[in-house]
């Protein structure tokens, strides 16, 4: 049997191998669990407890579990120990009851006796590599959570961004959607500008005559789509953002200003015509009565180059068609004169006056003549001429058309207008050289 000592550590050394899941073998056969750890360290002596409780004392192992170095009084429930020496045979081998379980200290130590207090678990220790780790993977984590805190408010930021230039963008586009539905007014409202720009060039021509009433009967509708494109275009170029597209609504509105002024002007344009066209009908129908008075003033001087009784009272007949012819002519040109206050028609006037004292006096002679007063009818046939005479003079001060006296009240009166309309014209052109270029550039 061996010493105290030696019974101890066969003891402590069974309880190892059972606990590494060997009974019955050689420590020596394999490498301890413990690494190179001396049983020499633990006490040669158990302590006898005492009444208070003492913190107990063993060994920490690599895997982190904790072996105790006391071997409490109770069996322990690794089964029945054989205290003899494995060196001298004594006692025989290490026995383990039939049928008990073995626990192995991966699953843990058996429950201790009753009345034994209960073992203090042990603080986790960890090595400085695995502090150091584990404060490297909590740094990695905080800076993985900052960056992606980062990421999302920049995800957040920049959505409300795009939302809000996307938002910015429509309105946007909607503001240049309604500058382009002004200028498809605008472009509505030429056919009829364009159309009056033609008349407008030659307003007195026959064509164009014919044209005026059906575009004046359009340029209501006009105006309108002209008053609408002005007043949307005035509405978006407060809030368009690019300098451009202001500049293309400025435009636009000065474009609608410079038509309607246009159109303004060219309808005067185009009624001072239609007056003067009818004026100068109703003058040259007068006129004609004035024509055709002259032809009987003739005949009748022409039948007293022989004066005979017959030939004079001829002559006298033609010259009372005279009269009415030329009284008939003065009463159209003097209703045309209240009509038309702009036509300067003293002038015809004044010779068809002269013409009916000149008949007046051929009328005188003839009837002198007839009744044999030779001095009577040769004064009155003086008067006659000296009548003639100045008829003749103001005939010569006369146009070759008369009308062109009221052609020309027309350019009195449409003067200004010609010139507002040029100006309007001009203005109109060169807003539209601009809507181009800028149309041209926003559709590449």
């Amino acid at each position: 049997m061996g010493t105290s000592n030696e019974i101890s550590f066969s003891v402590l050394d069974a309880a190892k191998n059972e606990l590494e899941g060997d009974v019955g073998k050689d420590a020596a056969a394999r490498p301890s669990r413990f690494g190179h750890v001396s049983l020499f360290t633990l006490p040669l002596r158990r302590k006898k407890s005492i009444a208070t409780p003492t913190k107990e004392r063993g060994l920490l192992l690599s895997s982190g579990e904790f072996a105790s170095a006391e071997n409490p009084t109770p069996v322990s429930a690794l089964g029945t120990v054989d205290v003899g020496s494995p060196k001298s045979d004594v006692g025989g081998p290490t026995t383990v009851p039939t049928g008990a379980p073995r626990k192995t200290a991966a699953a843990g130590s058996a429950a201790p006796a009753a009345g034994a207090p209960a073992p203090v678990p042990s603080k986790l220790v960890r090595s400085p590599e695995e502090e150091i780790a584990l404060r490297k993977a909590r740094r990695r984590l905080h800076r993985m959570l900052a960056a992606t805190f980062v990421v999302v408010v920049g995800l957040c930021l920049a959505g409300a961004g795009g939302w809000y230039l996307y938002q910015d963008h429509q309105r946007h586009l909607h503001q240049v959607a309604q500058l382009d539905e002004a200028l498809d007014l605008i472009r509505e409202a030429d056919e009829t500008v364009v159309a009056l720009d033609g008349i407008v060039a030659n307003p007195l021509d026959a064509g164009s005559l014919a044209q005026a009433d059906s575009v004046l009967a359009k340029l209501p509708a006009a105006l309108a789509q002209l008053e609408e494109a002005d007043a949307a275009a005035r509405r978006v170029s407060v809030d368009l953002r690019e300098s451009e597209d202001k500049e293309a609504a400025n435009q636009t509105v000065a474009a609608t200003g410079a038509r309607t002024a246009l159109i303004e002007s060219g309808r005067q344009i185009v009624e001072q015509a239609q007056r003067a066209d009818e004026a100068a009908r109703a003058v040259r129908e007068a006129w004609q009565r004035v024509v055709e008075a002259d032809a009987l003033a003739r005949d009748a001087a022409a039948l007293v180059a022989d004066t005979t009784a017959e030939h004079v009272t001829a002559s006298k007949d033609k010259t009372n068609a005279a009269v009415v012819a030329f009284a008939d002519a003065q009463t159209a040109l003097e209703a045309l004169d209240s009509a038309y206050a702009d036509v300067d028609l003293a002038s015809p006037l004044d010779y068809v006056a002269k013409r009916i004292e000149a008949m007046g006096y051929a009328l005188a002679s003839d009837d002198a003549f007839l009744a044999k007063n030779k001095e009577e009818a040769v004064a009155q046939n003086d008067a006659y001429n000296r009548a003639d005479a100045e008829a003749a003079t103001l005939a010569a001060g006369l146009p070759d058309d008369v009308a062109q006296l009221v052609f020309d009240a027309y350019d009195q009166a449409t003067g200004t207008l010609f010139e507002t309309y040029s100006t309007a014209r001009s203005q109109a052109g060169a807003a539209d050289a601009f809507l181009r270029d800028y149309l041209g550039t926003t559709s590449k």
